[in-house]
């Protein structure tokens, strides 16, 4: 009976990675109020930056108030000790704390920013921050434009998704509707994922970035009244490319 009792081990004696790698399953509520109070080794271990490469606050988001969401995503984003792998929040409300995290985070491989207030020129001034990102959600961010997304596509050579929908409303205020989409098919060769709902373009400015991006396989241009693609064009040119969106 002892040897067998002998070969279990209590939860507080495993190993810190095999813990971390436990914690990760779980919420980021139970991480920051349960586990703590557990026991020491646990207080400890949720406190190891390995427990904090993926950050999703988006549910959080539109719950708190913007100084709050300002200061704990700052408080995990330290946590994380630059080990930070995926951020996903929403509503960021002002350009510094988007540069803290491109400071602190300098592993980013998924970003998840959609419904932020973040500016071109924070973003062109980041960018090369960026440079390990390969999932990029921009979507619903109507202070930014050309001018990021070709800052974004200049340093961000790993870069396979891009996700940049917007309301039909922001996009209608534009002054130059189509610069986005050609800063993307400039900048951006390597994408295989791009989502350009509610974009005021053309069908000239698709069919750039359809030339200019040989490995895209999906395509999203959902209420893009403009587009007019011919399904069976598409099918003959570019047979590995699956597209969502009017007049297919």
């Amino acid at each position: 009976m002892e040897e067998e009792q002998s070969e279990f081990r209590h939860w507080d004696e495993l190993l810190p990675d095999v813990l971390g790698l436990i914690f990760t399953n779980l919420s980021l509520q139970e991480l920051l109020t349960i586990i703590p109070c557990v026991c020491k080794s646990w207080r400890k271990t949720v406190g190891d930056p390995h427990c904090w490469q993926d950050i999703d606050l988006d549910e959080w988001s539109c719950r708190w108030q913007p100084y709050q969401l300002d200061r704990m995503l700052r408080m995990l984003v330290r946590r994380s000790s630059g080990s930070l792998r995926r951020l996903h929040v929403s509503g960021l409300k002002n350009d510094s704390i988007f540069s803290f995290v491109t400071e602190n985070a300098g592993s980013l491989q998924v970003l998840r920013l959609p419904h932020s207030k973040i500016s071109d020129s924070i973003v062109e001034q980041t960018a090369p921050r960026l440079s390990t990102v390969t999932f990029l959600d921009l979507s619903y961010c109507p202070k930014i434009g050309a001018q990021a997304i070709e800052a974004i596509g200049k340093h961000c050579k790993l870069l396979v998704t891009l996700c940049r929908n917007m309301y039909s409303s922001d996009s209608a205020g534009k002054v130059e509707p189509e610069d986005e989409a050609n800063a993307i098919a400039a900048t951006m060769p390597r994408l295989k994922h791009l989502e350009l709902g509610f974009h005021l373009i053309s069908t000239e400015c698709v069919l750039n970035i359809l030339s200019s991006c040989p490995q895209l396989k999906h395509l999203v241009i959902d209420g893009c009244p403009q587009v007019k693609l011919d399904r069976k064009f598409l099918k003959e040119k570019y047979p590995k490319l699956k597209v969502v969106g009017p007049h297919l």
